[in-house]
This record gives C-alpha cells, structure tokens and sequence, in this order.
C-alpha cells in the first residue's frame, strides 16, 4: 500500500537491483507483490461489506508489516551500494507519497464541494492533518472510531494509515543509524537484536493496555499500538538484506512451505471473515497473533531459494499488489460518495452497483498511478509545464483537472462552522442527558390528552438520536419514560427493558430507536432476539428505523428490521429514514441527528405514525368484538 514497497524500480517491487562488481544483476523478493495483493483484498472487502468481511481491517496490518520490510530491506541494500542520503531519501519518499495524496484529497474535495458541499463545512483542519502527517491522532482526538463512525463521517477516514506511515518514515533514519552503528562495532545480528527488542516491547503496548469498554479508536489509531507491525517488517527486511547465502530447498521442503503458507492463507481468510472489530480479544490477542502469523508468510516466500513467492504472485493477486497504494487511497473516498449521494437506488441489481463501484475505484487508481509516474519522471519547470500542456489534455479527464481545481477552491473557502454544530449538539445531548432522570418522575397534566391510552405514560428506549429529541417528544407524549444514552448498541436495549420492567414502567407500548451504532446481523442478532421475546408479543412495539448516510451498515440494520417486522405482527416499524432522506435540512451538519427544527419533526413524526397504527388496531379489536356478538 505504501510507496515503500514500490523501490527501487517506479511500478511495485518485484525485486532489487544489485551492483556486483560493476556488473548488474537482479535479486528478486518474490511473492511480495501477491501479499499486498492479499492485504488490499482485505481491506476492500471491510469497506465495501463491513458486516460481512468485519475483519478485513486485519489488511493493514499486513501492509504494515510490508512496508516496514521494504523500507528496511531497499535502505540497507542502498546503504551497502554507498548511493543512501537521508536527503535522497526523504525526497523519494515525498514524492511517490504526496503525489497521489495530493491528487486524490483535491479530486475528493471537488467532487464533494460540488455534490455534497455540506460534508465539507469544517474540514480543513482534518485536511491538514493529513499532509503534515498526524491524521490518526487527530481522529483519536475527535473520537473517530472507525467501527462505529457517526458524527465526524468523512470521506478521508481511512487516512488514519497515512499518518502512522508518515510518523514511521521520520523516525526510521534514526533507527536505521542506530542499527548501522551497532552493526560496524559488534556485527549485524546484535543490530538486529536491537531492532528485534524494540518489536518485542511495542507488541505489549495494546495487548497490555486495552481493557473491555475503553474506546478502540484509541488502540485501533494509535502510533504507539500499530508501530510493532512496522518494526517486525524492518527486523525481516534486514536480515533478508544481510543474508549471504540460503540452504539450497529441497522437494520435502517446498512442499513442507507450499502446506504452511496454504494454512496460513486460509487463516487469514477466516480472519477477514470472522473477526471482530469491537471484541476485546481482537486488540488483547489477535491484532498480535495475525501479525506475527503475516511475517511467517513473508519469511516462507522471501527465500529465493524456494518457488513459494512465485506461487502467492499469481496475475490477479501481482496486478492487486502493484497498485495497492492507488486503490487503497481511492476506495474509501468513492465508497463514501457513492453512499452519500445513493448511487445504489439507480440499480435494479447491487450486483450491478458493486460492478460500477469497483471499476471507478480501478480506473480512478490507474489515472492517479500514471499521473504520478509522469511527474515522478519530470525535472523541469518546463517539463511540467508540457504536462499541463498535453498530458492533463490528451490523457486526463478535463473533469478531472477541474475537481483538483475546485477542490482547492473548496479547501481555500469551507466554512468551518461543522465544529459548532457538533459543540451545539453534544451541548443538547449532555443537557438532556442530564435532566433525563427528572424529567421521566416530573408529574404531567393528563385532562386535555387525547392520544389512545397505550400512548400515554408509555416507555422510550434509544440512542443519541432519541436523547437529541427527547425534549420534543415530552412535548408531544403524555408523561412518556425516555431512557436513551450516547452510542448505544442495540443490543444494550434488553437491560434497558428489565430496568423498565422493574420499576413497572414499561407499559403496554414501547417506543424503540436503536440501530444506528453498530451492525445488527452478525454482531447483535442474538441479543435483539432476546430484547423483542422479553418484550412479548402482547405489547405493541413500535421502532423506529435509522438514517446515517455513509455508514454502511444502516441499509442492513432496516432490513432487519422490517424482516423482524413481517415475523412479529406487534411489531410497527416507523420509516424515519424515508422521511429523513427527503428532509436534509431537518439534520445536523453530520447527516444523522436531527437539528432544532429537525427534534421537532422528528417528535410529531413519531406521534403522528403511532397514534394513527394504535387507533387501527382499537378499531380492529372493536370490530372482532362486534363480530363474535
């Protein structure tokens, strides 16, 4: 994915030149290229299908072990070749990382100023995070999970890897140092011992520090958590750069590898599959385990002295591998606009949507990968200048070159009013927080209330959302118990019930707004199960469904939901979604919470729906009375 791991040569490594006595020989690292191509099949696949390949995440770690092996493996072959400068390297490494960077936050920023121009409004200071390099700690900072992101929905979320990329490249001339100096007085393998402690010690930041509850962002983002992956690249990649000679293979042996690298494959599918982004086992042990078992993948194909690196470089695999970097910076951004925009109701078939959604990430990746080839070549100010002359007119789009330039524009000129909209609403969601207690034991007039009497002292179960609103919603519901909390989980709403329960609060109605904070299917299935059986099939449950564009799970959740409908008749889904969609001015800058006018709305709506479905069923139960008489 990084540009590391396309040194020396300008397309994706797939072996090093190596002077040798003036003559010019090649040694090739085979099999690196089909690894990348296994880790960016990872990571496209958690994006595009995040409950069904809920592990793909595990992909970057995997390209972290690679660029850490890359970047040592090619610095110290430079350093013995006498052609390594912390200037030359510094440079190299700007130019093959800010080119595409560049490019891709530029076409983004257009196309999003010119069809989304909301999701922009307080985006610079994320902007700048991303070129000077500390992205991932910005999102920390905001609180940016990247399994369950709500408020600060972006469509350079994923730029959290640059970041801890960038951090590294700064820091690896220095580690590189130390290791040539313990290597000249005491011999490569005690540089390498140095290396191989530092590997150790940062392996027990996460493991050793994570607890259950604690924010994943944190653990998920961090520099500190995700720099043993790196370092365990860089300790391979120097002792592949200093190995003389390998152990001719035999046949027992290249089958013995061919099984070991089979397994592991298969235990990185099952992983992309299975694993979960919000257990704590994920950041206690297997964030850990997966690593370690990536560099015994690389250790089996690095060998020149086996054919295990021509067998993981099949054509699909190599091809994946070499534009791993374009495609992992486009895929995330044109997921997010095609979600934000929904590009999937033109489709008769989602087989069709992902078909498009695929190839405009392919060809988007490919043009950005050529354009940065052009330059990388240039060396003149007039050589760029024949670029803007020829190449940006014969080969590039002219929509292109104008999203790059209204993308500037938009970067120059956004508003940067989002942070007060967010302030406004955790303002809103703390004060309600706050006197939610009081305002459910408050006394309520009920003389002039006309509302069926399932509805009148009726229980509320939600999340932010619901707690957004629920001053709106004591205005239109008769004495209503409202208990809704910050990034709740639909599966939290089972104890919420039993709390209900207990106080002989939960009435013959109750209102539901859970599902915007995680995937149901897969995650919370069991436990939504387990929430509607206690709730019985004699209440009325009313739930309403959710609007989050941009977070890819919602779709599912809905169809859940109304499936879970079909298979309970007491169940009534309430279709805000619909309503929300049609409705963009009734939200917040981040698409999701209702807005001062919106709490209002959001509120009738609700009443409205539930009274007209409880007037039905009244009517419905008189007229069977009147029948059995």
């Amino acid at each position: 994915m990084s540009p590391e791991l396309e040194e020396p040569h300008q397309g994706a490594i797939s072996g090093v030149k190596k002077r040798n006595n003036g003559a010019k020989s090649e040694k090739f690292v085979r099999g690196i290229d089909g690894l990348k191509g296994i880790a960016i099949l990872g990571v496209t696949l958690y994006h595009l299908f995040p409950t069904a390949g809920s592990g793909g995440f595990l992909g970057v770690s995997l390209f972290f072990l690679l660029s850490g092996y890359l970047l040592a493996f090619t610095t110290n072959l430079q350093w013995k070749q006498h052609t390594y400068s912390v200037g030359r390297y510094f440079v190299r490494r700007a130019q093959r990382l800010f080119i595409p960077l560049i490019l891709m936050v530029t076409v983004i920023l257009g196309l999003c100023y010119a069809i989304v121009p909301e999701t922009l409004a307080g985006i610079r200071p994320e902007i700048i995070s991303i070129f000077l390099g500390y992205n991932n700690w910005w999102q920390i900072a905001q609180n940016a999970d990247y399994f369950t992101r709500l408020v600060n929905t972006s469509p350079f979320t994923h730029m959290w890897f640059m970041g801890v990329e960038l951090q590294y490249i700064v820091v690896w001339p220095f580690l590189f140092w130390t290791y040539r100096i313990l290597t000249k007085q005491w011999g490569y393998k005690l540089g390498l011992v140095w290396i191989g402690l530092l590997t150790v010690g940062t392996s027990m930041i996460m493991p050793l520090t994570y607890s259950e509850g604690m924010d994943v962002s944190r653990f998920y983002y961090g520099t500190d958590t995700r720099v043993f992956a790196l370092l365990l690249g860089a300790a391979l990649g120097l002792h592949r750069s200093e190995k003389k000679k390998y152990r001719k293979s035999t046949a027992q042996g290249n089958v013995m590898g061919a099984i070991w690298l089979t397994l592991a494959t298969i235990a990185t599918g099952i992983g992309y599959f299975y694993l979960d982004g919000q257990s704590p086992l994920t950041y206690t042990l297997w964030m850990t385990a997966f690593t370690v078992l990536f560099a015994f993948m690389v250790w089996l194909v690095e060998r020149p002295s086996t054919p295990l690196g021509t067998l993981v470089d099949v054509p699909i695999l190599k091809w994946l591998g070499k534009h791993s970097y374009g495609l992992f910076l486009w895929q995330y951004p044109i997921i997010y606009l095609f979600e934000q925009n929904g590009i999937i109701d033109y489709f008769e078939s989602s087989i069709g949507y992902y078909i498009v959604l695929v190839l405009t990430i392919i060809l988007v990746s490919v043009w950005s990968e050529a354009v940065t080839n052009w330059c990388f070549r240039q060396t003149t100010l007039r050589d760029y200048v024949a670029i803007l002359r020829s190449y940006f007119i014969k080969v590039v789009s002219v929509v292109a070159a104008l999203c790059v330039l209204l993308g500037i524009y938009a970067l120059a000129t956004v508003p940067s009013e989002k942070q007060q909209d967010v302030n406004d609403l955790q303002m809103r969601l703390t004060r309600n927080a706050a006197s939610q207690a009081a305002e459910n034991a408050k006394e309520v007039d009920l003389t002039s209330v006309d509302d069926p009497k399932g509805m009148i002292h009726m229980a509320a179960i939600g999340d932010s959302v619901m707690l957004g609103s629920s001053h709106a919603m004591r205005k239109d519901f008769a004495g209503i118990q409202i208990d809704a909390k910050v990034s709740r989980y639909i599966g939290a709403g089972l104890d919420v019930a039993k709390q209900f329960d207990a106080q002989n609060l939960l009435g013959d109605v109750v209102l539901v707004g859970l599902g915007t904070n995680g995937p149901i299917t897969g995650y919370y299935e069991d436990k939504t199960k387990a929430f509607v059986d206690y709730l019985g099939s004699e209440r009325q449950i009313f739930w309403v469904n959710n609007y989050a564009p941009g977070v890819q799970w919602i779709d599912e959740n809905n169809e859940y939901l109304k499936q879970l409908a079909e298979e309970h008749p007491n169940i009534h889904i309430i279709d805000w979604a619909s309503i929300a969609a049609k409705h963009r001015d009734w939200l917040g800058d981040d698409g999701i919470h209702p807005n001062d006018t919106g709490v209002k709305e959001y509120s009738k709506f609700i009443h409205d729906e539930m009274k007209k479905e409880l007037l039905k069923i009244e009517a419905d139960s008189k007229s069977k009375k009147h029948k059995k008489r």
